[in-house]
């Protein structure tokens, strides 16, 4: 018998009255790094904890972030029907963001991928190299948005294996903030994970609902 309504029958995954909003936080810390969890009781690596050695960096006041993914995509052609399949790989993720928060330069200089920042505590003074690109520097990048405050709901992008890439530029316009746009860095596949896993982890939390 058909129904009225024209639904389909049998279970349904209906979707929730739950809307995010603002930006996430995003803190990135050396590749080398063990995530915090390393894997966690269901098998998936993500977080950070920070130490002497390696230290979490927090990106100050971002702006217009957005993550896309690309994807090589080729289509299978058949002569009699057209396209019957497109077959699809995936190469990387990429956050794209601007910045407003400028300071410490030992921050910056790893998003503008310049050189150590020396901290002199008598000339109360940071220098940062301008100099040639470290290709050898990968991170981890944890992005957490906390949209129940009240009872710590949460969702997480965790990605394994990211470098920040092409070329950004410090605006100074005048009577406005400074601020750095075009930021962008990208999530390589990590063959140290499962394949499902490769290029990063999304965790979700909600105790009321999961």
């Amino acid at each position: 018998m058909s129904l009225i309504t024209g639904s389909p029958i049998g279970t349904i995954t209906s979707p929730e009255d739950v809307y995010l909003e603002s930006a996430p936080y995003i803190y990135f810390q050396r590749w080398e790094a063990d995530p915090l969890k390393n894997p966690d009781s269901d098998g998936f690596y993500w977080g950070l904890s920070a130490t002497a050695s390696y230290p979490v960096y927090n990106v100050g006041c971002p702006s217009n972030i957005s993550l896309a993914d690309n994807l090589t995509m080729n289509d299978v052609m058949c002569d009699n029907i057209g396209v019957k399949d497109t077959l699809m790989q995936r190469n990387y993720y990429e956050m794209s963001f601007d910045l407003a928060g400028l300071f410490p330069l030992s921050i910056l200089t790893h998003l503008l991928k310049n050189g150590t920042v020396t901290e002199n505590g008598t000339e109360h003074t940071e220098k940062m190299g301008l100099g040639k690109i470290n290709n050898n520097v990968y991170w981890h990048v944890y992005c957490p948005k906390v949209y129940d405050e009240d009872v710590g709901d949460y969702i997480a992008f965790h990605f394994h294996k990211c470098k920040f890439v092409d070329s950004p530029t410090i605006n100074m316009p005048f009577a406005d903030p400074w601020k750095v746009t075009g930021l962008k860095v990208r999530a390589f596949a990590d063959t140290t994970y499962s394949t499902s896993m490769q290029y990063g982890v999304v965790v979700r939390a909600d105790a009321s609902v999961l």
